[in-house]
């Protein structure tokens, strides 16, 4: 949603703006309220609202009304939207431990901290203020690159790539608390379109590391080589390295392509989609391509 203002003027010196109403409803904005204004690294200034003091946010799972092909999605949106409990009833044990195992697997900070016969309780017990979110982005790109090297190991590869899994939820779930939590929001200093961005990236590192798993034993990291190099100085780019060049992307993405001819043909199509990927990284970059 956009809304546009017109800066009024109060006395000789004192501007102003008023708040739209409706951004004001959806976040219980009254007067006397506070909001922080953050100046973005590109000039956009973003009011935050202070948090309110307010019970952790629980989310009830009952297992034996959900359809075990929902649960995923279900516990995935619970965690991105920064629930900081999960209650889960049931019945069956079973399902309950297939639940925990996922839990374990994919969702990183959730532990488990009471459990009886028929219901369990999880906290999220991360600071999530302590994380620095650039450099687990580096990390992110590093196990990708981590799993071309091993890339004939398809299990050392679908290892990894549950943990680039696991960062990527971290991260987005980061992402979404930084637009309500004035803490995070400061930490982060992204404007409204560079949210957008970052969300783009995690979803471009995270889905690399899938299309690696598809392919782990079909190819060598040798005629992945040159993608890997492609994929490194695109996130470097992205992340605001001065170093790489418009020119350095386009030789390493004519050198990615290149590789691909002595690529098993259905293997190809999936290694495509990885350099496509990387390319679209490099092209969100801010500074790539400033003069």
């Amino acid at each position: 949603m956009t809304y546009l203002r017109k800066v009024l003027k109060i006395g000789n010196s004192s501007l102003f703006i008023t708040l739209p109403k409706p951004w004001c409803e959806k976040y219980s904005i009254n007067e006397g309220d506070i909001l922080e204004a953050l100046e973005s690294s590109t000039g956009e200034l973003i009011l935050v609202p202070r948090k309110k003091e307010e019970s952790e946010k629980t989310f009830y799972i009952n297992l034996e009304v959900l359809q075990s092909s929902y649960v995923e999605k279900i516990l995935s949106y619970a965690y991105i939207n920064g629930y900081t409990k999960l209650r889960i009833s049931y019945k069956d044990k079973k399902l309950f431990e297939e639940l925990k195992s996922l839990i374990e697997s994919k969702f990183m900070g959730l532990l488990l901290v009471s459990e009886n016969d028929n219901e369990a309780v999880f906290s999220f017990a991360l600071d999530i203020n302590q994380v620095d979110f650039y450099e687990i982005i580096k990390r992110m790109d590093r196990i990708t690159s981590f799993m071309i090297d091993l890339i004939s190991d398809s299990n050392k590869v679908k290892a990894m790539d549950a943990e680039v899994d696991k960062l990527y939820f971290l991260l987005i779930r980061m992402l979404r608390t930084g637009l309500t939590d004035s803490a995070i929001a400061k930490k982060l200093m992204l404007s409204p379109v560079q949210f957008l961005d970052y969300r783009l990236v995690l979803h471009f590192i995270e889905t690399i590391g899938d299309e690696l798993t598809n392919i782990a034993g079909k190819i060598s990291s040798e005629e992945l080589e040159a993608v890997k190099k492609l994929k490194e100085i695109s996130i470097m780019a992205f992340l605001g390295d001065k170093r790489v060049k418009p020119s350095n992307i386009e030789q390493a993405s004519n050198e990615a392509y290149s590789s691909l001819e002595s690529v098993d043909p259905q293997i190809a199509l999936n290694v495509s989609r990885i350099i496509e990927m990387a390319k679209d990284i490099a092209d969100l970059s801010e500074t790539l391509y400033l003069v």
